[in-house]
C-alpha cells in the first residue's frame, strides 16, 4: 500500500496533513493494519533525522513517537545546547538545524550566550525549527503518543509492528483491540531506552563492561550495572522580584544533598573531597544561559542528575515511579536556588513546553540498552594513536563526533572511600562505522540508533550527545532508504554508496573544522580523506589560504599514488611551482613561480588527479 492510500483509509488526507505535520492523540481509525517501508520507533534527535534523511531520497516513513514532541534531547528533554561537533565537524542536518536557529536569533554568534556551548536556545524554538523541517516531506509521517509494542517477522524482510497508545506517565502501554499494525521492510529502533531492542528480542547490554571482555584499560576489573545519571532538565527564566515557590519539610531535607553546587552555599569547599570544582555562583548561572533571560539547568555538580537504575530499563512500572522522583529532584533544587541560595528571580519558564508542570516532557537519558554486536566501539577507536591529532581513521565511516568522554554519575561526587572513580583518557576526532547499527542475531530488516548502538561504556561517554547522534540518524536513514530501494538488507547496502548520498548532504565523515560543507574545498577534502590520502596524523584544519608544507605535500602525494609528483627534499619548506612536476603541475589553477603554492590549491589538484 502505498503513503497516500495509508493516510486517505486513516482518516488523514494529505492536505490535512500539509497544515498539520504530524498527528497527535488517537489515529487508530480505519483499517486496522497499514503499509509503509520504513517504520522509526522513536522521534528523538537520532530517529527524526533517520526519517528527514530517508523521506528525502524518496523512502515512505512513519516515525513513532511516544511524547508530544520531536527532537528528543534537542528539545523535548530541554537540553537546548549542542555539545561538540563545532564548526565544520556540524554538517549534515545539524548545519540546517543550527543555520535555522541563527536565522531565528539574528546570527550565529547569537547563540554563543552560555559558556557550555556556542550553540544556545530555546527547546520551543528548536522544536519550531524541527516542525518546519518536516513539513515539506509528504512521505513523511510522525505519529505522536504511541509507541511500538509489538514486533513479529512475517517474512524475510517483513516486519509486523503493533502500535498502541503510550502512557503519557511513561508506564507500560495498555494494549487493546484499537491498536493497529503497521508492515514494513526496514524498523528502526531510536528510542531513549533501547525498548526497541527488547521488543524484537535483540541481545543488549546495561551497564559498565570489564577490561576483560573489552580490552579498554579504563573499564572496571568486573562488570557491574553502573550507568549514567539521567536529568530532568528545566528551563528557567529570570524574573525579578517573584517570589520562591513554597517549601516543604520533604524538599528540606533533601537540600543537604544540594550544598557545594556553588561556592554561596559550601561549608567544606574541599575539591578533593567532593571530586569536582567548586564554581562561584555567576559561573553556575551561565553554564548553559539560553537567548532572552533564560538558562538551562543540567548542572552536574550536586545538582539535578539523578541515578538511572538498570531496572528503570526492564520494568516500566519501576520507570513511571523513579521518572517521578527525578522530577521530584529537579523540582527540590529548583527550590533549593530560589531559597536557600537566594535566587528567586529563576523561575521555571511558563512558555517552552507543552506540560502542565513546566518542566520537559521527556528526561534527558544519556545511557541506555546499548546493541551487542562483534564491531562495538572501544575506547581505541576514539583515542588517538601516539600524538596524532585524531582517533584512528576507518574507511567506512558514516559520521563524526568530537565530545570528550564525558559521564555524569551523581557516584562521582561521594566521599573518596566510597566514590565510583573513572578516569578516561583524553579522545579526539573520530568517526563511526556503520556496524554499529546492525544486529547479529539474523534480523535482516533492524537498525538502532540513539544512545543505543553497538558502543562500550566508555565510548557513549562521546557517541551521546546531540550532534553525532542527529549524524548517526541521518546514516541510519540514508541506509535505510537504499535498503528499500534495492530490495536488500540494511546491512548489505555499500557503504560507498551510503557515503556518497551523506556527502551530497553535506555530511562530514572526515573532521576538518575549517573546511565545512558549503566550502569550494568541502568535497574534495572529504574525497581524498575517503581514498587513505588524509589520514590520522594530518591536522584537523587545513588553513587553505596559507602555503602548502612540502612535508604534507610529499606525504599527500605519496599516499595518492604519486611519490614523483613533488620533488623537493627541503620538506621544511613551503611548496613551490618548481618542486611539482607531470600531471599534478598541469593540474594546479595557474603558474604560481617561486610563490609558495597554498594548501588549498594543492588539495584541488591532488583531488582532481584522485577521482
Amino acid at each position: 500500500m502505498k503513503r497516500r492510500d495509508f493516510l486517505r483509509n486513516a482518516g488523514l488526507g494529505l492536505a490535512g496533513l500539509a497544515a498539520r505535520p504530524y498527528v497527535h492523540g488517537p489515529w487508530f481509525q480505519g483499517r486496522a493494519s497499514r503499509e509503509t517501508d520504513i517504520v522509526i520507533f522513536g522521534g528523538g534527535a537520532g530517529g527524526l533525522c533517520a526519517g528527514i534523511q530517508a523521506a528525502r531520497q524518496g523512502a515512505e516513513v512513519v516515525v513513532l513517537e511516544p511524547s508530544p514532541w520531536v527532537g528528543g534531547m534537542l528539545t523535548a528533554a530541554g537540553v537546548s545546547a549542542l555539545d561538540g561537533n563545532k564548526y565544520g565537524a556540524g554538517g549534515g542536518l545539524v548545519h540546517e538545524f543550527r543555520e535555522a536557529l541563527a536565522d531565528h536569533y539574528g546570527s550565529i554568534d547569537a547563540l554563543f550566550t552560555g559558556w557550555i556551548s556556542l550553540y544556545c536556545y530555546e527547546p520551543h524554538v528548536g522544536h519550531g525549527i524541527l516542525k518546519e523541517m518536516i513539513a515539506p516531506l509528504d512521505t513523511l509521517t510522525v505519529l505522536r503518543g504511541v509507541e511500538a509494542t509489538g514486533y513479529e517477522r512475517v517474512g524475510p524482510r517483513e516486519r509486523r509492528i503493533r502500535v498502541t497508545e503510550a502512557d503519557p506517565a511513561y508506564g507500560p502501554p495498555v494494549c487493546t483491540d484499537a491498536d493497529q499494525t503497521i508492515t514494513c521492510s526496514v524498523f528502526v529502533d531510536a528510542t531513549e531506552y533501547g525498548d526497541g531492542l527488547k521488543l524484537a528480542g535483540i541481545p543488549y547490554r546495561l551497564g559498565r563492561e570489564s577490561q576483560a571482555q573489552t580490552g579498554e584499560e579504563a573499564a572496571p576489573e568486573t562488570p557491574d550495572k553502573e550507568m549514567q545519571d539521567l536529568t530532568y532538565a528545566a528551563t528557567l527564566v529570570k524574573q525579578p522580584g517573584a517570589e520562591a515557590l513554597p517549601v516543604s519539610a520533604l524538599d528540606r531535607e533533601h537540600f543537604d544533598f544540594f550544598q557545594c553546587s556553588t561556592k554561596l552555599d559550601c561549608p567544606n569547599p574541599d575539591e578533593k573531597l567532593l571530586g569536582h570544582t567548586v564554581h562561584s555562583w555567576e559561573r553556575f548561572i551561565t553554564y548553559a544561559e539560553l537567548p532572552n533571560n533564560k538558562v538551562l539547568l543540567n548542572w552536574p555538580h550536586h545538582a539535578n542528575d539523578f541515578p538511572s537504575p538498570v531496572a528503570m530499563f526492564e520494568d516500566r512500572y519501576y520507570r513511571r515511579r523513579h521518572l517521578a522522583a527525578a522530577k521530584q529532584h529537579t523540582m527540590q533544587f529548583v527550590r533549593y536556588m530560589q531559597t536557600e541560595l537566594g535566587h528567586s528571580e529563576w523561575q521555571l519558564a511558563t512558555d517552552e513546553y507543552p506540560t502542565a508542570d513546566n518542566l520537559p516532557p521527556i528526561p534527558y537519558i544519556r545511557e541506555s540498552r546499548r546493541l551487542v554486536n562483534d564491531h562495538v566501539m572501544k575506547q581505541s577507536d576514539v583515542v588517538p594513536d601516539g600524538d596524532n591529532p585524531r582517533a584512528p581513521v576507518i574507511e567506512d565511516s558514516i559520521a563524526v563526533g568530537d565530545y570528550f568522554l564525558d559521564h555524569h554519575h551523581s557516584k562521582h561526587h561521594l566521599p573518596p572511600d566510597c566514590r565510583l572513580d573513572e578516569d578516561f583518557p583524553d579522545n579526539e576526532p573520530f568517526q563511526v562505522s556503520p556496524n554499529v547499527f546492525f544486529p547479529e542475531n539474523g534480523d535482516d530488516s533492524f537498525l538502532v540508533g540513539e544512545k543505543s548502538i553497538a558502543v562500550t561504556h566508555i565510548v557513549n561517554g562521546c557517541t551521546r550527545l546531540q550532534p553525532v547522534v542527529m549524524l548517526m540518524g541521518q546514516a541510519i536513514g540514508a541506509i535505510a532508504a537504499h535498503a528499500v530501494s534495492d530490495g536488500s538488507a540494511p546491512a548489505d547496502v555499500p557503504v560507498p554508496r551510503v557515503q556518497e548520498s551523506l556527502l551530497d548532504a553535506g555530511c562530514q565523515l572526515y573532521i576538518m573544522y575549517d573546511v565545512p560543507t558549503g566550502h569550494d574545498l568541502f568535497r574534495p577534502v572529504q574525497n581524498l580523506a575517503l581514498q587513505g590520502v588524509l589520514r590520522a596524523d594530518d591536522p584537523t584544519r587545513l588553513h587553505p589560504d596559507q602555503p602548502m608544507p612540502a612535508e604534507w605535500a610529499v606525504k599527500w602525494a605519496t599516499r595518492a599514488g604519486m611519490p614523483d609528483a613533488v620533488t623537493t627534499n627541503e620538506t621544511t619548506d613551503s611548496l613551490t611551482q618548481e618542486d611539482v612536476s607531470g600531471r599534478l603541475a598541469e593540474a594546479l589553477p595557474m603558474d604560481y613561480g617561486s610563490s609558495s603554492i597554498s594548501r588549498g590549491a594543492f588539495v584541488t589538484a591532488l583531488n582532481s588527479l584522485t577521482q
